[in-house]
Formats: C-alpha cells, sequence, structure tokens
C-alpha cells in the first residue's frame, strides 16, 4: 500500500507511531505529510509514496485536517487512532469529514465502552480495538508488534470497503518458486530475484480489477532458522521490487509455524485465505490459488476456488509426482501463464 501519514497528533513512542515504523519495514509506501511532534521517529523513518497520491491516509486527533490531506493525497481510506478526550471535542465538520470519508478507527479497549455510547450504529462498524497485548512488546522489531499487524489489516479491509463491492474474484498466489526465484529458506532480502514476466503478469491482474493476495507458508521461522522479522524485510523487498514494476500487492498472508505444529495456517490449510477472503471482501469461489506445489493446489481447492501449478520452482517435480493425486485446476508454464488462465476463467 501507499500510505499517507498525517504526523500532527501522532504521539512520540505511542501506538499508531509503532505501527507505522512497522508497516514502513514491512515495505508498505510512506509518506508524511505535516510537522511531526518533537521527539518523533516519523521524520526520519519515512519513505517516499510514488508521487503525489496514497491510497490510505492515516493520523490521529482530529478528522478534519486529516481529511482535507486524505483530499489532497487522493487516498481512498481514512484511519485514524482515536483518543476519547480529543474524540468529545470533535466539532460538526469533523464528524462532517469523519462520515464523507467512511473513516476506520483504532481505539483502546478500556475506551470501546465510551467510543459506543456516542457512536452511531454505522461508526461504529469502523472501529477496531489496538491489540489487548500490543504495549508489551515495545521492544520487539516494529514489523512484528501486534500494532502493525492490526493497522495493516484496517488499511486493507478500509481500501476493501471502498471497491466496487464485495464478492470480488482474486489472484492467491505463493511466493518462493512462484514470484519470487526458490532459494531455499531465504531469509535475506538481497536473495529476493523475481521470476520473469512475474511483475507483468500481477500487473494485468490488478489493471483489469482483481486484487493480488500472497499466502506463504514459512517454516524456517518455527524451526529457528530465522526470525519473523526476517520475513518480512524479505516480503518489504518484494513489495519493493514489484511496485518499481507498478504492481501494489492488496495482501501478503504467511504460517510462520513447522510443519508438525499442528496449525490450521500453513498450507495445505485454508485459514489464510479464508481470512483474506473475509477482510478483502473477495469471493473465493471465483477465485484461484496459483503456487508451484501440490500443498497449492490444495489451498486453493479446499476453500472452493480454483488451484493451478506453476512448473517454475518445484512445480515441473511436483507434476512428475502428482500422477496417482488429483488433478490441478490448469497445470501451467510460470505466473505469467497462470494469469492468462485466471484472466479467461473470471473476465
Amino acid at each position: 500500500m501507499r500510505l499517507g501519514v498525517h504526523a500532527p497528533g501522532i504521539a512520540p513512542g505511542g501506538r499508531m507511531e509503532r505501527a507505522v515504523l512497522g508497516l514502513a519495514a514491512r515495505g508498505h509506501a510512506v509518506a508524511v505529510v505535516g510537522r511531526p511532534a518533537a521527539g518523533s521517529a516519523l521524520g526520519d523513518s519515512s519513505r517516499p509514496a510514488g508521487g503525489a497520491e496514497a491510497d490510505v491516509l492515516l493520523g490521529a486527533g482530529r478528522a478534519l485536517p486529516a481529511a482535507w490531506w486524505a483530499a489532497r493525497l487522493r487516498a481512498r481510506a481514512l484511519v485514524l487512532a482515536l483518543d476519547p478526550a480529543i474524540h468529545a471535542r470533535w466539532g460538526l465538520l469533523d464528524r462532517w469529514a469523519w462520515s464523507l470519508g467512511a473513516g476506520h478507527g483504532l481505539v483502546e479497549e478500556s475506551a470501546a465502552a465510551e467510543f459506543l455510547s456516542r457512536t452511531s450504529e454505522a461508526e461504529q462498524h469502523r472501529l477496531v480495538l489496538w491489540p489487548a497485548d500490543g504495549a508489551s512488546t515495545d521492544d520487539a522489531a516494529p514489523s512484528t508488534l501486534a500494532e502493525t499487524g492490526m493497522l495493516e489489516r484496517v488499511c486493507e479491509r478500509a481500501l476493501a470497503r471502498q471497491a466496487a463491492g464485495p464478492g470480488r474474484a482474486a489472484l492467491f498466489v505463493d511466493r518462493d518458486g512462484t514470484v519470487i526465484v526458490e532459494r531455499e529458506y531465504l531469509s535475506e532480502p538481497h536473495g529476493v530475484e523475481l521470476i520473469p514476466g512475474a511483475a507483468e503478469a500481477l500487473r494485468q491482474v490488478r489493471t483489469a480489477g482483481h486484487p493480488v493476495v500472497v499466502i506463504s507458508n514459512q517454516a524456517g521461522v518455527g524451526r529457528g532458522l530465522f526470525t519473523e522479522a526476517r520475513v518480512h524485510e524479505v516480503m518489504a523487498r518484494m513489495r519493493e521490487r514489484l511496485r518499481a514494476d507498478g504492481v501494489e500487492l492488496d495482501a501478503i498472508r504467511f504460517c510462520p509455524h513447522a510443519p508438525d505444529a499442528g496449525c490450521d495456517c500453513r498450507k495445505p490449510g485454508g485459514r489464510l485465505l479464508r481470512e483474506a477472503a473475509d477482510d478483502l471482501r473477495l469471493s473465493l469461489r471465483d477465485s484461484a490459488m496459483v503456487g508451484d506445489r501440490w500443498i497449492d493446489v490444495d489451498a486453493g481447492r479446499g476453500v472452493g476456488a480454483a488451484g493451478v501449478l506453476v512448473r517454475t520452482g518445484y512445480g515441473a517435480g511436483e507434476e512428475r509426482s502428482g500422477a496417482d493425486r488429483p488433478p490441478a485446476d490448469a497445470v501451467v508454464d510460470d505466473l505469467a501463464a497462470a494469469a492468462r488462465w485466471f484472466l479467461q476463467r473470471v473476465d
């Protein structure tokens, strides 16, 4: 995502600041507007937003100045950290700006009852609680904080609700061996290399109006080979490489557990696909999961989507070994061919 950050009102060291820094570390394009408060880390950690536009405007405090910047940056969504004392002083213009921008707000659990007592039912559906355990992880890498994950999902949801409507067909894609060159247990950002044609394929899918979501197993975390922060660094590098080719991913979801952990988020389990579908208002039945392993195919088919095997990465070997198993909906050479198959199927 391209994120504009209205810095005035964002408390130095507070949850919104930590989450913004975490989103920058995850590879989202971040541009700070307005003068940060004294002691803020935002000014030194921002990234250009790729021009004078943003997808989401983030801020805190009053709604009117944040909404003004949202309009200036042509942001499609407004997400604010809400303080009950400041919110109580909002005037008519703040409330108008909040309503016009269909603003989403993050509130502390301790203030939830107060907000519910003075907001409309429509507004209440756009309020989200900060994670209860977020404040206890201040020494963790910003990319791994619970606040960062929550803010990222709120932004994704806010954008999705500004889209044409629910039930969109999406292309779910595996990472290693599908979008980037397979390097077993990749943990170094400099090792990220896009597979030829992958960026163009994803750009065509998004240009046609279909979201692109990366779904990845990262068992190296669960096996102790590298940290979750390293996964985010690699994902950030992938985002940056794709952005340079005109592609913004709609979401990334990954499972950090070892294969024997018994979780339901590791492919071929479908939890990550279902969660992304709920956040982004997607139709799984009309979507497809593309990857270089049979577990990718099975993950897609397990949630009612199509499953497509590509021959890049481990795919050619998987194809040879899969003669006795249920077939994929399609077996193609690479992501470019998978994108063409998907677009012909849905359009």
